[in-house]
């Protein structure tokens, strides 16, 4: 059944109260079963999943006792968002002090395939200190635009210092405090205007359509380059930047860097990471270059790996960086590097993920979370090794009954490792044999609702179901020597469906390994997943009979959706990585994948839950499952991105999932009054599928 989502579109969303933004001083009294509500309303601080890179939600302050960031929460009541910007103490001792407050934050965009477009993604918000420590500035959403604003650090207010009409993208204050410089895109305001304007004639279809998003062209990111502005703090004034404060606000790469990751020792020292080889998906390696000397490597074997932030240590002549390691990268370590001497040391090891370190004199602060701990903020003392607590803007779960949770281990056909999160159900006395759903493809950190944030593990497990919360291994190209390109890595996960093979031999592995157990039924699993994990899903209902539900967030690799629904750029792409070309309409080579190509073999019960951005790349596999009479079911979410923004949709795509697999995989159903239509329809998919249902 296909049903529009449509409550969004009728009228605009009410504004949350927020009066209960900021968490309260001590958690709740007493354990409960967590709830999708609790989950949806989760706080967060950065990028909701565990992200690598340099970047960073936090700003300290230039005395270093203090630290800004902006912090999140949906409301799904109202179908919006809070956001807050918010300074504690470094020492952790005194209150959360809220400085301004706004709504939803900006969606990330940028150049894909030659077009400036939006990707729905929330934007990494961090603000900055000025120069003397009195004022914090930082992007906000206004009206549909981002400005930047000025707020005072002592709480005295916030004011907005630019008009701009179009986004703001990045910024940077004058050494002095008196200005700010500024990226936007002005051309935008042109680029619109001449797609309205061309519109008139008709708008001739080439890369810059994405027929899936919108007919509108979007526009070439060579029409609209970012343009460096600088206004005045005092009076406002706005004028083009200088060469120098552009140079300034945002430094070329560091000479002899080779593009990685980079950081400068206040002697003038470099250290940075580069691939071990050609390879794209190399292992990096530390590097580093004294004043005046050579570059040097470092040698070692913790030097080399999965690295993601590197640091000088501040007053010293030892480079600090993190490296994921152990199994399939399940630990965090923090290591120091003494280049003069090639020694080296281990710090700290963990099994919690930290996203977001900056250094702070003898400290990192970071987020820290693991699987049962939403994330919070920490200080890790470089000395020790050990952390101590600063911030937790979720005390509340301390008191959610979660279940337990066990970690399971395994290699795949190729001898990739991958390892997977085993959740049992709150109070689960081990006898019954559960029902199980799969939700991908990473597992680092709290476990919420996969990729995507669509699957909920511990409210679906508080249901009477176990969840195994699926990290994926490495690429299937990552052990092909040779490849020197993307394009090159691609095609070869392509060859033979080479990674979808790999990944479905990693999930048949994490099954047995949950089924040995003792815990898991064999004959009542389920499977989930967004984007790459939705291709998972797809080649695991056609190539096995294992599964005895899914649902999908995304829809679907086929012939018209890989190479004429997503437009020509999409297309053109997908071709250079293997695909084969459209007019020979090659059903062998999709035999495999495709769900419209094996529609009538298909007997798992579907759920598509998917962005209206995206539906139409759903429709061949849709209809020809429809056509065929299986059990399918697809709703559109209005106003939508590849990954969900809007709570009230994710609430929504919570519950249903969870009545899905309650229902085809236990049989239950929820007596909300509400919901009697909803399986009325499934109870009539269950009895049309048994006479349609493949021997």
């Amino acid at each position: 059944m296909l049903a529009a989502l449509a409550a969004g579109m009728a009228s605009p969303p009410a504004h949350a109260t927020c009066e209960d933004f900021m968490p309260p001083a001590a958690g709740a009294d007493g354990k409960r079963d967590i709830t999708t509500q609790d989950l949806a309303r989760l706080r967060d601080i950065g990028y909701p999943e565990v992200m690598g890179g340099t970047a960073s939600p936090f700003a300290l302050s230039p005395d270093g006792k203090t630290i800004a960031f902006v912090i999140t929460r949906g409301d799904p009541k109202t179908n919006s968002i809070c956001s807050a910007l918010v300074t504690v103490a470094t020492d952790g001792r005194s209150s959360p002090r809220v400085l301004d407050r706004g709504g939803a934050l900006p969606k990330l965009a940028g150049v894909f395939r030659g077009v400036f477009i939006s990707t729905g993604l929330p934007e990494l918000i961090t603000p900055a200190w000025s120069p003397d420590g009195r004022s914090l500035a930082y992007r906000k959403l206004v009206d549909g635009v981002v400005q930047i604003f000025r707020v005072g650090a002592d709480g005295s207010g916030a004011r907005v210092v630019t008009q701009s009409p179009v986004n703001i993208e990045d910024f940077s204050w004058s050494p002095d405090g008196s200005h700010i410089t500024y990226l936007a895109r002005p051309g935008e305001l042109e680029s619109k205007r001449k797609a309205v304007a061309d519109g008139l004639s008709g708008w001739r279809y080439d890369s810059s359509i994405l027929p899936q998003q919108s007919w509108e062209p979007q526009p070439w990111a060579s029409d609209i380059p970012q343009q460096a502005l600088t206004v005045d703090l005092e009076t406002g004034v706005v004028r083009a930047a200088t060469e120098d404060e552009r140079t300034r606000s945002w430094p070329p790469p560091v000479p002899g860097t080779h593009g990685g990751a980079a950081v400068k020792a206040s002697n003038g020292a470099i250290a940075w990471t580069a691939g071990t080889t050609d390879h794209p998906e190399a292992p990096l390696r530390v590097w580093s270059q004294m004043p005046g000397g050579k570059e040097l490597p470092c040698g070692l074997e913790q030097c080399a790996g999965r690295i993601s932030r590197i640091f000088w240590e501040q007053g010293g002549p030892s480079v600090l960086f993190l490296r994921r390691e152990g199994w399939n990268g399940e630990d965090w370590a923090l290591y120091r590097w003494k280049p003069s001497s090639g020694r080296i040391s281990l710090v700290m090891r963990t099994r919690d993920a930290l996203t977001g370190c900056l250094q702070a004199s003898s400290e990192l602060i970071c987020g820290r979370e693991n699987a049962t701990t939403p994330r919070r903020i920490a200080a890790l003392d470089l000395k020790s090794g050990r952390f101590r607590p600063i911030f937790d803007p979720n005390p509340e779960f301390a008191g959610l009954r979660l279940g337990m949770v066990r970690r399971l281990r395994w290699v795949n056909d190729r001898g990739l490792p991958a390892w997977g999160d085993l959740v049992l159900p709150p109070g689960y006395d081990g006898h019954a044999k559960l029902p199980m759903v799969i939700v991908q493809y990473h597992s680092a950190g709290f476990l919420r609702g996969g990729i995507g944030d669509d699957y909920p593990i511990y409210p679906m497990a508080a249901k009477g179901m176990a969840v195994l919360s699926f990290e994926r291994p490495p690429s299937s190209s990552s052990i092909i020597p040779g490849l020197k390109t993307w394009e090159e890595t691609l095609a070869a996960d392509h060859k033979d469906w080479n990674e979808r093979r790999s990944l479905l031999s990693s999930l048949d592995r994490g099954i047995d390994a949950a089924i040995a157990t003792g815990f898991i039924d064999p004959g009542r699993i389920g499977i989930t997943g967004l984007s790459d994990g939705a291709s998972s899903v797809q080649f695991a209902l056609v190539n096995s009979r294992r599964f005895s539900a899914a649902a999908m967030s995304s829809c679907c690799d086929d012939l018209l959706s890989s190479l004429a629904l997503g437009g020509f750029a999409w297309a053109d792409e997908n071709r250079k990585t293997g695909l084969p070309s459209f007019v020979d309409d090659d059903r062998e080579f999709w035999k495999p994948l495709s769900l419209t190509v094996n529609a009538r073999a298909i007997d798992t019960p579907i759920l598509m839950q998917l962005a209206d951005r995206e539906t139409l790349l759903a429709l061949p596999a849709f209809t020809a499952l429809r056509e065929t009479g299986k059990p399918v079911e697809l709703f559109v979410y209005p106003d939508e991105f590849h990954d969900k923004w809007q709570p009230a949709h994710r609430l929504a795509t919570y519950d249903r999932s969870i009545d899905w697999f309650a229902f085809w995989l236990a049989g239950r159903e929820d007596a909300d009054p509400s919901k009697r239509e909803q399986y009325s329809r499934w109870e009539a998919m269950r009895v049309a599928a048994k006479r349609t249902q493949t021997p």
